[in-house]
C-alpha cells in the first residue's frame, strides 16, 4: 500500500472543496400547504467499538434529527440565506408525530399516536457537518420522514487538525460504520424506536456522503485501483499531507482504519440509496460494486467539475447491477464554484430534494 497516492487524492479533493462548501449547502424551502410541523432534536452518539482519534474514548456520533412533529416542543426561526430562501420553523424536541411532553428527556416515550415513519440516513461531504445537510433533512422531515443527519467529523481538537484537513476526511470508510452505528442508536433510541418503519430505511448522501451510502450497499474499495488514479498533492498542502502519511505507519488508531479500508460495509436494513454527486470513483474496481443489489439513484451536475460526472456518478452508474439511469441535471449541483445567478442554488437542491423523495417513497408505497 502506496499511503502517499491515497493521502494526495483525498488531499486534492479536499482543496476543491473548501473553496465550493459554502455554497452548496442552500435549499429553497417555505412552510406552504400540506408541510407538516417539523421537529429537531440533537443526539450525541458514539461507537464504543472504535476510538476516536486522540485515543482518549469513543468516536463521537453527533447527530441531528429532523422528524414529523407534534405538540410540545420550543419554537425556533430559522432565518439561514444561505440555506433557505425564507424562514423556516421548527420545534426543538417536541414531541415525535402527536401526542404530549418533549423528545429531549432520556425517558420520555414515543409518539403516543403509534404511526411509524420511514426513516432516511443523510450523509454530508468532505469538510462539511450536519447543520450544512438541513436542506435535504428539512425536506424530508416536512413530508413525513424521520431525517438522521450524522456528523461524520468530530471537533478541531478530536480530528487532531492543523490546518486544511482532518482524518475522518482521509480515513472515508470510517463514514458507512458510522451511518450503521447510528441506525443501530436509532432503532434502541427510546423516543424514536416506536416511530421507526423498518420497512423504510433508506439513505442519502451527497459527495463523499454519496460515496458513503454507496458502500452501505455493498460496494467494495480497491486502495490499490485508488492509489494508481491519485493526482499528486496540492504544494499547500504538501507539509500537512506529509506529517498525515507519517501517521499511516507510526500511529496504531490511523493503521488499524487502513487495515478496514476494503471491508464490506454493507448494511442490509438499507432498502434504497440516493446519491448526489458521488466522489472516489477511481476506487472502485467493476468486481467491488457487483454486490450491490438494492436500488441505487444517482444525480450529478453538467457542469460538476469537482466530482467529474464521467470518472463517478456515470461508473458508479454503469457498473452497479441495481442502479437505475443516471440523471444528469444542468448546473453543478451542490459543488458551486461559480457566483450565484439570483436565486437558482435554492431551487436547484430543492429539485434535487424532490427527485430523492419521490425514489424513496415509490419503493416505500410498493
Amino acid at each position: 500500500m502506496k499511503p502517499l497516492r491515497t493521502f494526495s487524492f483525498c488531499c486534492s479533493l479536499i482543496l476543491l472543496l473548501l473553496f465550493s462548501r459554502a455554497g452548496a449547502q442552500t435549499v429553497k424551502t417555505s412552510g406552504g400547504p400540506g408541510l407538516l410541523k417539523t421537529g429537531v432534536t440533537a443526539r450525541d452518539f458514539a461507537d464504543s467499538s472504535r476510538s476516536n482519534w486522540l485515543g482518549t474514548g469513543p468516536r463521537p456520533l453527533r447527530t441531528v434529527v429532523w422528524y414529523p412533529a407534534g405538540p410540545g416542543g420550543t419554537k425556533e426561526v430559522i432565518e439561514d440565506p444561505i440555506q433557505f430562501s425564507s424562514p423556516v420553523t421548527a420545534y426543538r424536541d417536541a414531541k415525535v408525530g402527536g401526542g404530549a411532553g418533549g423528545v429531549g428527556g432520556a425517558g420520555a416515550a414515543g409518539g403516543v399516536s403509534g404511526k411509524k415513519y420511514p426513516l432516511v440516513l443523510i450523509s454530508h461531504g468532505s469538510q462539511g457537518n450536519a447543520s450544512q445537510m438541513r436542506w435535504m433533512a428539512y425536506y424530508f422531515a416536512s413530508r413525513g420522514y424521520i431525517a438522521v443527519v450524522v456528523n461524520h467529523d468530530g471537533t478541531q481538537e478530536e480530528e487532531r487538525r492543523k490546518g486544511f484537513l482532518n482524518l475522518s476526511d482521509f480515513c472515508m470508510w470510517e463514514r458507512p460504520k458510522d451511518i450503521s452505528v447510528v441506525l443501530n442508536k436509532m432503532l434502541t433510541d427510546p423516543v424514536f424506536a416506536n416511530s421507526i418503519d423498518t420497512a423504510g430505511i433508506f439513505a442519502a448522501g451527497f459527495s463523499s456522503g454519496g460515496t458513503t451510502v454507496i458502500w452501505l450497499g455493498g460496494a467494495i474499495l480497491n486502495l490499490d485501483s485508488l492509489e494508481k488514479n491519485a493526482p499528486p498533492p496540492p504544494a499547500v498542502l504538501a507539509d500537512e499531507v506529509h506529517a498525515d502519511i507519517m501517521l499511516v505507519t507510526t500511529d496504531s488508531i490511523v493503521k488499524h482504519s487502513f487495515a478496514r479500508a476494503d471491508d464490506s460495509y454493507k448494511d442490509d436494513r438499507i432498502k434504497a440509496i440516493f446519491a448526489l454527486s458521488p466522489t472516489i470513483g477511481q476506487g472502485f474496481e467493476k468486481s467491488g460494486l457487483d454486490h450491490i443489489a438494492v436500488p441505487v439513484e444517482i444525480v450529478v451536475g453538467d457542469a460538476d467539475i469537482i466530482n467529474p460526472k464521467a470518472e463517478n456518478a456515470q461508473y458508479y452508474t454503469e457498473n452497479i447491477p441495481s442502479a437505475l439511469p443516471l440523471i444528469v441535471l444542468p448546473g453543478e449541483r451542490g459543488h458551486y464554484t461559480k457566483p450565484p445567478a439570483g436565486n437558482e442554488r435554492p431551487g436547484e437542491l430543492e429539485q434535487v430534494s424532490k427527485i430523492a423523495y419521490q425514489f424513496f417513497n415509490k419503493i416505500y408505497n410498493k
